[in-house]
């Protein structure tokens, strides 16, 4: 066919649409593909999307076709989510049966009649059932159980009272709100301090910014009676985070105790396995922290109620044992005074037999003892006074001796002191000197032209000074 034997693109469309619809008309096939650009029309009721096929070993896509589902096929995917919880939405691996569609404007595409939620139940359940395999096989701090997971997590031991408390969420969480709500107007008066740490907790690929809020929390160095982990409801692919391998081992790993309350109503995530306490809503976790409170209150005034019973027990006991230990006491007491009264007489009649005998003796010896003591003094009397006389004379003897010898030292020292004395010396030819407003012998002071005083036996000479000369004192040396 030569270019003068052309046609039009409509009719080229018509004849791809007429080949396709005589090969797949009335056939319809079921699909293993990947939802992909998923897209929702709610005024129309249609879903549009792509189909792909990728790779094994690098996730490449090797396949993509054009995808729609609308009336009964609309209608077949809300089953689907009723029934899994799953949304119908991107990243989502699915089994579908579709009919191949080939529209001259639109292209070739493929309708979605059914879909089968067996399958993407079980795959979804396989991803996670091989986490959890890893989980249990790379980490030795991870046992299974036969009760379910052992993780160092779940091992940790609650304080015995929860008050400061880290919360994970995201910043407009219904979740996290019903979560302060429960808390703060709790029955019992108990007051928290809640530190909100705000991230994406939905979809698998914001794994990353949810593990780096758990690393945030570790370094703040903060110890946090326990982690909350909260998200409201929503639908299963919404909750794939939770199965992640990395917040798993961290969650599991984590050296302070997380609860989770992530609205996850009908399966437990991976995150919730590996925590300390998981719950199934964010209010139930509130519930779950003040009921670990009020146990811990409650077993206080248990203890408290123990305390005081056992102590009016105890009380009653001794009290008991007191009242009869008194009267085991008076009993013993009377009869002892009786007994020891009867003693007392009879040694306080034998004390003044013994008295009277023994003071008729010492009186006696006394007696003896003053006459020998008279006789013996009389005598000593006599001859201390014959030594006092002797004394006496001695003394009035050696007395005028003295005062004579002092009286001839005074009168030699009056003739010195008179021969000393400044009028006797003026007399001699000398002189005192006065400067200054006293006497002084040392010249350093005065100096040429000061006015000094000659005081002579009779006379007072006011002088001024003219000359300085040095003197040695040669001339009165005798």
């Amino acid at each position: 066919m030569g270019p003068e034997n052309f046609i039009t693109l409509s009719q080229l469309n018509y004849q791809i649409h007429q080949a396709i619809s005589e090969r797949f008309k009335g056939r319809t096939y079921w699909v293993v593909a990947d939802v992909t650009s998923h897209n929702y029309k709610a005024d129309k009721k249609i879903h549009y999307f792509e189909l792909v096929e990728k790779g094994e070993k690098n996730s490449a896509i090797t396949a993509k076709i054009m995808g729609k589902a609308w009336g009964e096929g609309a209608v077949r995917l809300s089953d689907f989510q009723e029934k899994t919880g799953q949304a119908f939405t991107n990243n989502l691996h699915v089994l579908v049966q579709v009919s191949v569609d080939y529209h001259a404007l639109y292209g070739l595409s493929v309708n979605v009649l059914d879909i089968d939620a067996n399958f993407t139940l079980g795959v979804l359940e396989q991803q996670r059932n091989t986490t959890l395999k890893r989980l249990v096989e790379e980490n030795d701090f991870i046992t299974k159980t036969p009760e379910g997971y052992s993780t160092l997590n779940s091992r940790l031991i609650l304080p015995l009272a929860m008050q400061r408390l880290a919360v994970i969420s995201a910043s407009n969480s219904a979740g996290n709100e019903d979560f302060r709500h429960t808390l703060k107007h709790n029955d019992f008066g108990y007051s928290f301090q809640i530190d909100d740490y705000y991230t994406v907790v939905q979809g698998d690929n914001n794994a990353k910014l949810f593990l780096n809020k758990l690393i945030e929390v570790f370094n703040t160095g903060i110890a946090y009676d326990a982690i909350i982990i909260i998200r409201g409801g929503g639908a299963q692919s919404d909750f794939l985070i939770f199965d992640n391998y990395q917040i798993g081992r961290a969650v599991a790993k984590f050296p302070i105790p997380v609860i989770t309350g992530i609205g996850h109503q009908k399966n437990v995530s991976i995150v919730d396995l590996m925590a300390h306490t998981s719950t199934k809503t964010p209010t139930k976790a509130a519930e779950f922290i003040i009921a670990h409170n009020r146990s811990f209150e409650m077993g206080l005034l248990s203890l408290q109620q123990n305390i005081v019973i056992r102590s009016q027990q105890l009380f009653m006991g001794h009290f008991r044992m007191l009242e009869e230990l008194k009267r085991n006491i008076s009993r013993n007491a009377i009869g002892l005074v009786g007994l020891y009264k009867e003693k007392l007489s009879s040694t306080n009649q034998k004390l003044a037999a013994d008295s009277r005998g023994i003071l008729y003796q010492h009186s006696r010896e006394l007696s003896l003892m003053a006459q020998s003591t008279a006789q013996i003094s009389r005598s000593l009397l006599a001859r201390k006074r014959s030594d006092i006389d002797y004394l006496a004379g001695n003394l009035k003897r050696s007395a005028a001796g003295y005062l004579k010898t002092r009286s001839l030292h005074l009168e030699h020292m009056q003739k010195s002191i008179r021969m000393m004395s400044p009028q006797n010396i003026l007399k001699k030819g000398y002189a005192i000197v006065r400067a200054g407003g006293g006497i002084t012998s040392n010249t350093e002071n005065i100096k040429e032209g000061d006015n000094i005083e000659v005081v002579l036996y009779d006379t007072i000479l006011k002088s001024t000074v003219r000359e300085k000369i040095q003197y040695d004192g040669r001339e009165t040396d005798l």
